[in-house]
């Protein structure tokens, strides 16, 4: 499912003249946390593991990067998220993989303690179906 594109701007580059890494995870950690509020009726998650983090290509000022998830585990307090995050050339439609990795999220209370997820079936079907279609479309091919 797709959740977000943003333009890299010149700001965002570092001295190789690409991305820096550590702002392209806190880009997905944020898209993330909208996932698991789209999923769901709780209203605070905190990130508690982020694993496999892969860097496949350097992202540069001015391309469009696409966020696209999907639900690794639903658990009773916490949901597993594969994102896969995309460059996507308008002009030509190409898209080219630059970054993967898996988020796991924690519903938590007002103490900040784990609560029940409290679960938003529709817009779990979506996502599902959605990643079904975007990987029947070949859309992970660079």
């Amino acid at each position: 499912m797709l959740i977000s594109r943003e333009m890299v701007l010149d700001k965002d580059i570092g001295l190789n003249a690409t991305l820096f890494g550590g702002d392209m995870m806190a880009r997905m950690d944020k898209v993330a946390a909208i996932t698991a509020s789209l999923m769901s009726r709780n209203p605070r998650f905190l990130t508690v593991k982020v694993s496999e983090l892969l860097f496949h290509s350097p992202v540069r000022a001015g391309e469009i990067i696409e966020f696209h998830i999907a639900i690794a585990r639903q658990g009773n307090t916490s949901l597993t998220l594969q994102i896969e995050v995309q460059v996507y050339a308008p002009v030509s439609d190409v898209r080219r993989d630059v970054t993967s990795g898996e988020f796991v999220m924690v519903a938590v209370d007002e103490h900040l303690h784990p609560e029940p997820i409290l679960w938003k079936a529709d817009m779990v079907q979506a996502a599902r179906e959605a990643h079904r279609a975007r990987l029947g479309s070949g859309a992970d091919q660079s």
